[in-house]
């Protein structure tokens, strides 16, 4: 298979962080990997450090051109946002336009506004949300309040901090599906998706551990329609009935053992959501 081209966006001021925490994390690494930012904030995206930045104060006919030409070439596409933003609004059609054009597979991570946030927010999150899901093939759509979780060990938590953390989360999440396509670009069409991911001294304790990851569901395992688990290494038979026996009799299981030196095995798991 040729190596993939892969196009990673972050758009709007959160997006435009995880881009950036993705790059300092070397996200991406030995992959043929551009980042691009698009936003309105025009002092944060002149010190991005993505390849291609998009200042969204512009014509939209210009707009569309900046974001066809950073795109070009691309087979697949990672939209990385917070749903509420109006750079969100203004870009999300353009992006996944361009991305639909050349048939890049997509990728999409949004999380939505914090309950107490505003009604536009809220609104706006609505129109992204339905777009995303009608356009794109995967995606990640996750209320911000569970990732106060990954804050819990804070006495007091601010709302900035949280959405900190959906970066951080979200960069990982990338990560786990650019590892997941880079062998096999057949394994980009989830839909309706969740991701968990954890550390562990054997296979089996790694995979109990991400199936647990916070942004799941308790059942979510068991209402998959279809299942990607990825290990580090370890002796992976248990770790494979594990998962064998939890999940549905009619779901399908696609298994990768990618041996790599450390002290820890990473398990990393992708889970399709039966549609309702």
């Amino acid at each position: 298979m040729d190596k993939l081209k892969i196009k990673v966006v972050g758009v709007g001021e959160g997006g435009a962080k995880a881009v950036g925490k993705m790059i300092a994390a070397s996200v991406g690494m030995g992959k043929d990997v551009d980042f691009v930012t698009i936003g309105n904030d025009e002092n944060l995206l002149l010190v991005s450090a993505a390849k291609t930045n998009i200042f969204l104060n512009r014509d939209s006919t210009m707009i569309y051109k900046r974001i066809t030409a950073a795109l070009r070439g691309a087979n697949v596409v990672v939209i990385v946002a917070g749903a509420g933003s109006t750079a969100a609004m203004k870009a999300l059609p353009e992006i996944l336009s361009c991305a639909k054009n050349q048939n890049a597979t997509i990728f999409a991570f949004a999380n939505r506004p914090f309950v107490l946030e505003s009604a536009a927010r809220k609104q706006n999150a609505e129109f992204c949300m339905n777009i995303l899901h009608r356009e794109a093939d995967t995606v990640f759509d996750v209320p911000t309040e569970k990732f106060f979780v990954f804050r819990l060990h804070q006495m007091q938590v601010s709302l900035a901090e949280v959405f900190e953390a959906a970066n951080d989360v979200f960069a990982q999440g990338v990560d786990i599906c650019l590892d997941m396509v880079a062998k096999d670009d057949s394994l980009g069409k989830w839909g309706n998706a969740a991701f968990g991911c954890s550390l562990g001294f054997t296979a089996l304790e790694a995979v109990k551990a991400a199936v647990k990851f916070p942004l799941l569901d308790a059942d979510e395992i068991k209402r998959a329609s279809k299942i990607f688990v990825r290990l580090t290494g370890g002796n992976d038979v248990p770790a494979k009935k594990f998962i064998q026996d939890m999940i549905a009799a009619d779901a399908k299981l696609f298994w990768r053992v990618d041996n790599a030196a450390s002290d820890k095995i990473f398990a990393s798991v992708v889970f399709g959501r039966k549609e309702v």
